[in-house]
């Protein structure tokens, strides 16, 4: 699993949790919207599409977010952690 390193965490998108976890797509991203213990900026980091296109399409275009994202929200390793809790 390769990890975008951003603002000094690795990091992991909601396509590459779905892949890594063998899960139906949008899984961890309704996972996600459920685990209310994540804050933004230590758990995960939103970006917004004009906030950065030419990267949002490098990882489009590397498969690391599915096809039609917009927005990337990026989990961090405690933020993966959290989510996976949330899963049992």
């Amino acid at each position: 699993m390769e990890f975008i390193p951003f603002n000094g965490h690795n990091t992991l998108t909601f396509r590459q949790i779905d892949q890594q976890n063998n899960l139906p797509k949008g899984s961890t991203f309704r996972l996600f919207k459920r685990c209310q213990a994540l804050r933004e900026g230590q758990d995960f980091f939103y970006l917004a599409a004009g906030d950065a296109p030419e990267t949002i399409a490098r990882w489009r275009e590397a498969g690391l977010i599915y096809p039609a994202t917009v927005n990337v929200v990026l989990i961090t390793e405690s933020g993966y952690r959290k989510l996976q809790m949330g899963r049992d």
